[in-house]
């Protein structure tokens, strides 16, 4: 199975200047020809749950950033290339009303077998009955949604089809799982 992965809020939390008083790195991508820095703050468990889900699942990091600022926070969180198989950007979102979508159905992936993860309903509007939505990731310490996720793809390797994981995980259940 593939589980593609929002950065943004889902994984992280990036702000420009001025510096917050907390942060885990910063990343200095060249934007509209300017250096911009970008103050980094992981989501709690952000490094474990890469590790694990990756044991289980190809990783794709599906991002509406910028490839010069998301390549250089992914090459920080995946710094042996061992846990992000892929990894998309921005230009491989379609613009609908203006806003970025991920279209998880033209990435050469069987629907059937493919969970997103993302804090953002409009990312996934094309296919929902494939998305794990999150809370928002802000700064909270005791942020938990990693965990919650964890709990999804252990409940998703049971299934033929993640979509029917996706329906038991969020309480309408479709039927059992089949491990």
């Amino acid at each position: 199975m593939t589980l593609f992965l929002d950065l943004d809020e889902t994984l992280v939390h990036s702000k420009t200047d001025p510096a917050p008083i907390n942060y885990d790195f910063v990343v200095f991508p060249r934007i509209d020809g300017q250096i911009v820095p970008f103050y980094v703050l992981k989501r709690p468990g952000v490094d474990q749950f890469l590790k694990m889900a990756a044991t289980k699942f190809e990783i794709v990091v599906f991002t509406a950033g910028l490839e010069e600022y998301a390549s250089r926070v992914l090459d920080l969180l995946d710094p042996k290339g061992e846990v992000i198989a892929h990894r998309l950007y921005r230009d491989s979102c379609r613009q609908i009303g203006g806003k970025y979508v991920k279209d998880l159905s033209d990435l050469g992936r069987d629907l059937g077998r493919v969970a997103i993860v993302d804090d953002n309903p409009m990312s996934f509007s094309l296919q929902p009955e494939n998305a794990v939505r999150v809370k928002p990731f802000v700064s909270d310490p005791e942020d938990e949604e990693l965990k919650r996720v964890m709990e999804f793809l252990d409940v998703a390797v049971k299934f033929e089809d993640v979509r029917d994981a996706v329906k038991f995980f969020v309480g309408g259940v479709v039927g059992e799982p089949v491990g």
